[in-house]
């Protein structure tokens, strides 16, 4: 999901920077930050199981 994220932002930047128009960058970064939250929502809610017993 990381990986999805990063492409999504570069994907963003390359439209910033080719300057296609205001839509795709808003539409472009409110799929982002939609990603973004449900990733935290996720990492906030799964055990870690990291399996340590002392």
């Amino acid at each position: 999901m990381d990986t999805l994220i990063f492409g999504g932002m570069l994907a963003t930047w390359l439209v910033l920077h080719q300057q296609r128009g205001r839509t795709f960058l808003l539409i472009g970064w409110w799929v982002l930050f939609a990603a973004a939250i449900l990733l935290l929502a996720h990492h906030i809610t799964s055990s870690l199981g990291l399996g340590l017993s002392y």
